[in-house]
């Protein structure tokens, strides 16, 4: 038996406290070995946090979670869920899960109302997910006060309560919950559940976009570009831009292009817009094709091409973007990059047209004049066929 147990505890938790998981783990090493579960769970935690010693991290783990550590049978359950270091298990995962769960470890309810929410390994029930959720957040838990106030916010598995989601998300958001902070951005943008305050969702985006959410960065973006909220601040709005697109985010791609387009924010860069533009609009953002559709038009960042001008413009006008259904039309009525097609062009325009694109009103108006009856009824039904045909894109999308 080592002599002073919780003494050596007492300076190992310390050690590993302060960061410091080469001596934590020399301290650990006999009490683990002398069947200490709590020195076996720590044990594991710096031999993951050291050198990610996952076969090793698991086998004291396991030792520890055999004598009933709730923290130890959590760890090994999100193992067995994500599959680091061992086969994915989630049946077992989820019987250490409410092992640590029913003792009250709160990141084991979460992940237990995580597996409900899903239906992994049980039948999905968004009502026992939700009452999990509620024992995690009562808790501490600051990502199931998250979760559960987006259930309140929509009404799943819990009465739609959008009180009692702006309370669980404020409390996530103060605590640095990334995801609260966004949603709460979002509830006073939109004004759901709070007074409208386009300042309070500003500073709720900038709050979760500093910890990295892509979508806030996206959001905090716009609301600088537009000086929605706070004040008009181009510079930053390309550099949060920035920070999405690095995320992934084809939206913040798309704007950000936007911006090198016009030099606004940024030096202008006609190559870079295009460089942005091109994987969203290959990902099938509207805007990004008809904007990248454009450059080939001009020839401005990229080689000129009628053809990928129109192939572009079509491709954002099939989803309904009037300004590419606009440009569409121009290119069907001079015979630019595809067959002159007036017919065609006339019906683009009015589908522009009925968007209030003024572009396609006027070509649509100038077209009537020089086109017969007979072509412009024939034009109106092609306009009828596209309408049908774009919506119905847009359903599936």
């Amino acid at each position: 038996m080592i002599a002073n147990l919780d003494e050596a505890r007492q300076k190992a938790r310390i050690l590993y406290d302060r960061g410091n998981y080469d001596m934590a783990q020399k301290m650990y090493q006999p009490l683990a070995q002398s069947g200490d579960a709590e020195a076996q769970y720590y044990l594991g935690e710096t031999l993951l946090l050291r050198s990610y010693d996952y076969e090793n991290a698991m086998i004291w783990w396991r030792k520890a979670a055999d004598q009933g550590h709730a923290g130890a049978q959590s760890n090994l359950g999100y193992m067995l869920t994500s599959g680091l270091g061992i086969e994915p298990n989630h049946g077992e995962a989820m019987k250490l899960f409410r092992l640590a769960a029913n003792k009250g470890h709160a990141e084991a309810q979460y992940n237990l109302g995580a597996m409900y929410d899903l239906g992994m390994s049980v039948r999905q029930s968004h009502e026992e997910a939700a009452s999990w959720f509620a024992q995690a957040a009562e808790n501490g838990s600051e990502p199931a006060k998250a979760i559960l106030a987006y259930m309140y916010a929509h009404g799943e598995g819990v009465t739609r309560n959008l009180g009692k989601a702006k309370d669980l998300y404020f409390e996530a958001a103060e605590n640095g919950e990334v995801n609260a902070q966004y949603n709460l951005g979002i509830m006073y943008e939109n004004g759901d559940g709070v007074a409208k305050d386009n300042a309070q969702a500003a500073f709720w985006f900038q709050q979760a976009a500093e910890l990295g959410h892509p979508d806030a960065q996206f959001c905090a973006a716009t609301m600088y570009e537009e000086g929605i909220g706070i004040p008009k601040n181009l510079e930053i709005a390309a550099k949060l831009y920035a920070m999405a697109v690095r995320n992934g985010s084809a939206e913040a791609q798309t704007c950000l292009g936007a911006l090198y387009a016009k030099g606004e924010g940024v030096q202008q860069d006609f190559a870079q817009a295009a460089r942005l533009f091109r994987p969203a609009a290959e990902g099938g953002h509207a805007r990004a094709q008809n904007n990248l559709g454009a450059l080939y038009d001009q020839g401005l960042g990229v080689d000129q091409n009628d053809a990928a001008a129109a192939r572009w413009f079509r491709a954002a006008a099939d989803q309904g973007h009037p300004t590419a259904q606009f440009n569409l039309g121009q290119l069907l009525r001079k015979g630019l990059g595809v067959e002159q097609d007036l017919i065609a062009a006339h019906a683009w325009a009015t589908l522009a047209a009925d968007s209030g694109n003024q572009g396609g009103m006027i070509l649509r108006s100038g077209m009537n004049e020089v086109m017969t009856r007979e072509d412009i009824d024939k034009a109106r039904k092609l306009a009828k066929e596209l309408r049908v045909k774009v919506r119905a894109g847009k359903e599936e999308g």
